[in-house]
């Protein structure tokens, strides 16, 4: 919803002529948020006069600072796009008059299915609602939407979400049905839905609703059994109670993951581990590090940037020796 602002000093009237060919907003493949705002406060956009905007929106992705990353969601199903009531008052004259910022509010309403409807799904989509971001609208034609405040901007925001109004849960299977996760969000009331614009999939390269998919949680153990070398076990939230989904072949992404070791205890960075190689065991890899650098029971963290595909928390351990 968007209140008329009437200007008396300089009225418009609108020109509703328009050009053979028009990109149309198409049906919605999937969603994509990102958080509203970067670390420094200012908000996150997509720069669309780019030469390389195709690869910008894949590195958003991947970006290491989850402030200023994409987050998109598996395919959707059943979408509907609900709008409140534009509310009125009824005089005793029976003229009607527009009550303003009164109903308009948009809602998205859809459902994950199957595969995709999962408990792990649905864990990652509880993690959304605390925070402000902003949607993209990822059309079945493989175009990506957001908004152009102004006609002439050389950037595209997303649609500003009313967080509190997020909802995530799950839909049980049966014997006719398939599990499926009902989401249902609200755009801000204030939102202007008529500056939306599209980056279409001739400029970006590829088509992005085939394209563009999110990240996994990446987990870790650490175990220092030798002085100096660190056994660590890369997982996924998926799998069985018993059987972890593993993450293999990350030392073949070398060289553009990163290691990075900070002694909590000391509050000092420490020298970039060496030897990051995969073990005889599946999601299993050992590093070394420099023993001078840590005392007995020293809380060490180690972080892991560039790992494609997975976003890594930092993890500690206790150097035992």
């Amino acid at each position: 919803m968007s209140a008329n602002i009437c200007s008396c000093e300089s009225p418009s009237f609108p020109n509703m002529n328009r050009p053979n060919c028009v990109i149309e907003q198409r049906a919605l493949a999937f969603p994509a948020f990102m958080p509203r705002f970067k670390a420094d406060g200012t908000r996150n956009k997509i720069d669309i006069t780019s030469a390389t905007i195709g690869a910008d929106i894949q590195a958003l992705v991947n970006a290491a600072d989850p402030l200023e990353r994409l987050y998109p969601m598996p395919r959707m199903e059943n979408v509907t796009w609900e709008r409140t009531d534009t509310v009125f008052e009824e005089a005793p004259s029976t003229r009607k008059y527009k009550v303003p910022g009164v109903g308009g509010v948009r809602t998205l309403n859809g459902e994950l299915w199957g595969k995709n409807a999962v408990n792990q799904m649905l864990r990652e989509l509880k993690k959304l609602g605390c925070s402000e971001v902003d949607l993209y609208y990822f059309d079945v034609a493989g175009n990506i939407w957001g908004i152009k405040d102004n006609v002439t901007d050389s950037v595209m925001r997303g649609y500003a979400v009313s967080t509190e109004t997020f909802d995530a849960f799950k839909d049980y299977a049966t014997d006719t049905t398939v599990p499926k996760i009902m989401v249902s969000l609200d755009f801000d009331n204030a939102e202007c839905e008529e500056n939306s614009y599209a980056i279409t999939q001739e400029e970006l390269g590829y088509n992005a609703a085939n394209t563009i998919k999110g990240l996994f949680t990446g987990l870790m153990n650490l175990e220092e059994l030798v002085d100096g070398t660190v056994t660590l076990t890369a997982f996924t939230g998926y799998g069985s109670a018993n059987n972890r989904h593993d993450i293999v072949g990350l030392d073949a992404i070398t060289p553009s993951i990163t290691l990075a070791l900070y002694n909590v205890t000391q509050a000092t960075a420490m020298t970039t581990p060496t030897g990051f190689a995969a073990t005889a065991v599946d999601g299993q890899y050992t590093f070394d590090f420099l023993t001078a650098e840590a005392a007995l029971n020293d809380e060490i963290r180690l972080t892991i940037t560039g790992a494609t595909g997975y976003d890594f928390a930092p993890q500690v351990w206790s150097h035992p020796f």
